[in-house]
């Protein structure tokens, strides 16, 4: 048993450390059985990849990091985003237990600004929350203070993005904002768990053309361009 913890399943696209204790959540039990998680949403990220790179926030403990890394274009790069610190610990291990050299991982929330942003990691009886952690506006037991980034600052500017895919536990709005210079210069695919709110996407993004294409899973997919879901 290493830092990360847990137990290491694979499928069809590689090897993950599941963290203990979050077997029974719906991406550990898929990979643990064999399956990918989300499939239909991982098949259309790679077909859609293109030239580009990917942003993907929300990683858990990894299970979309082996599909994404592999379905990259040579010289591109996966750029993932996990606050939660056992999480983290879990996805680099993911990383690692598949070579994934083009994965950049960042221990930190997606927002508006640079700072930190506080968010619940754990339960009342002290259990990790794993993919259920999500922001808090009070600190208090269970609640850890963590780092927050706006993609503007920590994309540089020379990558095109292709796919910006958000899990964010209703912080979708702020991490949006944060990557208004990235979506006006990329105009990428937008893949957002749970959102459907192309109004707003539309008046933020004004005159770029984002509509609502359809739904993967429990993924809402806007694009600029007509695009079959």
């Amino acid at each position: 048993m290493d830092e990360a913890g847990g137990v290491y399943p694979s499928n069809e696209y590689g090897r993950y450390c599941v963290p203990e204790g979050l077997e029974d959540r719906p991406a550990a039990r898929a990979v643990i059985a064999g399956r990918a998680y989300e499939p239909d949403t991982l098949r259309f990220m790679r077909q859609h990849a293109g030239d580009g790179d990917i942003i993907h926030a929300g990683t858990f403990f990894g299970d979309f990091l082996p599909a994404l890394s592999t379905g990259l274009a040579e010289g591109r790069k996966l750029w993932a985003f996990e606050p939660n610190p056992g999480n983290f610990a879990a996805a680099r291990k993911t990383v690692a237990l598949n070579g994934l050299a083009n994965v950049e991982l960042t221990n930190a929330a997606l927002s508006n600004r640079d700072g930190a942003v506080l968010f619940r990691t754990r339960d009342a009886e002290g259990r990790s929350l794993g993919g259920l952690s999500h922001f808090v506006e009070e600190p208090g037991d269970g609640i850890e203070s963590v780092s927050a980034v706006m993609l503007d600052y920590t994309v540089p500017l020379t990558r095109k993005v292709s796919i910006l895919q958000l899990d964010v536990e209703g912080h979708e709005k702020q991490a949006l904002r944060g990557a208004w210079h990235i979506v006006h210069r990329s105009k990428p695919i937008l893949v957002l768990e749970y959102f459907r709110q192309e109004a707003w996407i539309r008046r933020t993004f004004r005159g770029l053309g984002y509509a609502h294409r359809g739904k993967l899973h429990s993924n809402h997919v806007y694009s600029c361009d007509p695009l079959e879901v």
